[in-house]
């Protein structure tokens, strides 16, 4: 059997970095929603850019799920070997059912009945440092992160909240494992050094 292992946490947290850290290491990873042509040509309006930033949150949500689903079906079901995906439906159980207020019913039928995530990663940190990464980043490249909720360091402390607090006791509750790694000081290859063993702790 396969092990599919999300990496979760709010921006400036490291996923990108850790991703791409295993995806060197050999192991097979996944971005969402970007992993497949389908996920890719709906990524602007799931994310709320341009021409798409007054998209209905409703119709946002059934596309994020869209891309989602397609991506399990293609690159996580019937795989034999361990995935990593940066975001996942997690992300829309922080964004669209906490932040936005839709039922959590909403999305809990999107998901594809044989799924199993065997494990969940919240990379978290300090919030002034998050928030500092994510704006320095930008200043290195504009499209880095750009997308309608960090706009603004108040939304952006917020879902920094829900990522350590909310999202813990969902997941808790429906039996999912997770572990939370602080990024605060440390490099890419030590979180992704912690990452591959707490894996191997738990296939």
């Amino acid at each position: 059997m396969g092990f599919f292992c999300i990496i979760e946490g709010p921006n400036g947290s490291g996923k990108t970095s850790l991703i791409k850290s295993l995806s060197e290491k050999g192991y097979n990873t996944l971005s969402s929603p970007n992993g497949t042509p389908l996920a890719q040509m709906l990524r602007s309006a799931c994310r709320g850019t341009e021409p798409w930033t007054d998209i209905d949150k409703q119709v946002q949500f059934m596309l994020f799920s869209a891309a989602r689903l397609d991506e399990y079906i293609r690159l996580v079901h019937n795989v034999d070997k361990i995935v990593f995906a940066d975001r996942w439906w997690t992300s829309t159980y922080v964004y669209q059912v906490v932040l936005q207020g839709l039922p959590v019913e909403f999305l809990e039928h999107t998901i594809h009945p044989e799924e199993k995530v065997d494990l969940v990663v919240l990379l978290d940190g300090e919030d002034e440092v998050l928030i500092n990464r994510v704006f320095a980043e930008r200043a290195l490249n504009t499209e880095h992160g750009k997308c309608r909720w960090t706009q603004d360091i108040d939304t952006m402390k917020q879902l920094i909240r829900i990522y350590r607090e909310d999202l813990p006791i969902y997941l808790a509750s429906k039996g999912i494992k997770t572990c939370r790694i602080d990024t605060t000081n440390l490099d890419r290859d030590m979180v992704s050094e912690k990452v591959i063993e707490i894996v191997k702790n738990n296939e």
